[in-house]
């Protein structure tokens, strides 16, 4: 396994631990009074005063960009799956079009706090959180068809695999059973199974052993 391998590898924790320590940099959002958008607007004003803000855009930015090179990596190892592999691609690049979508819409409304009254925040980060709900289903489709592919191409062991199917049909199921949801809290357990599976697997490959194998004429001969 060559070092260039290891570093796509590991890039699924390292997504894992960027966007965790982004967030904690963001810290957590003040309680107060009065509307809904009002609030937002107040929440975009202390984090416009948070020394740590421009810090935590850029570790989330590359936490993005670590979630795309492991999509990468890990797709390119499970190639020979054909479909499998293709449909979990398709769902990889569809989370991080979602993840994309969301980050624009939050800088949005952060750039024009000042100017935008507060029922337009509200709509804006009420279509932030309908992302979410959109990224739920796309990660459950990536994990899903990635478990199933490494499966069959042994990439992965049956524990890890059979868990990240599992893991997969919970999240898809979860959003399909709920309709239209009123509070998206409610699908946080489903996307940090999600997150913990990235973030097992990307251990796994990333401390995987170089095996040399011999030539098949090698093993015949020698049988």
């Amino acid at each position: 396994m060559k070092a260039m391998d290891r570093f796509g590898a590991f890039s699924g924790v390292a997504y894992v631990a960027l966007a965790n320590v982004g967030s904690a940099l963001v810290g957590e959002g003040a309680t107060g009074s009065g509307s809904p958008g009002q609030l937002i607007l107040d929440e975009q004003q202390r984090i416009a005063q948070n020394p740590w803000a421009n810090a935590a855009f850029a570790v989330l930015v590359l936490a993005q960009m670590a979630f795309t090179v492991f999509v990468g990596y890990l797709c390119s190892q499970l190639r020979h799956a054909g479909w499998l592999a293709t449909t979990a691609l398709v769902g990889g690049i569809a989370a991080i079009m979602a993840n994309l979508t969301s980050m624009a819409i939050v800088i949005d409304v952060f750039v024009l706090r000042d100017d935008i009254p507060p029922e337009l925040a509200r709509a804006l980060v009420g279509v932030d959180g309908a992302g979410h709900l959109v990224q739920l289903l796309t990660l459950g489709v990536f994990v899903l068809f990635a478990s199933a592919a490494a499966l069959q191409t042994r990439t992965l062991g049956r524990v890890l695999s059979w868990a990240g199917m599992a893991i997969g049909v919970t999240s898809i199921a979860v959003l399909a059973a709920t309709g239209l949801p009123e509070n998206e809290d409610y699908f946080l357990w489903p996307f940090l199974l999600v997150i913990l599976w990235i973030a097992v697997i990307s251990l796994r490959l990333g401390f995987v052993r170089n095996r040399e194998r011999a030539p098949a004429a090698v093993v015949a001969a020698a049988g």
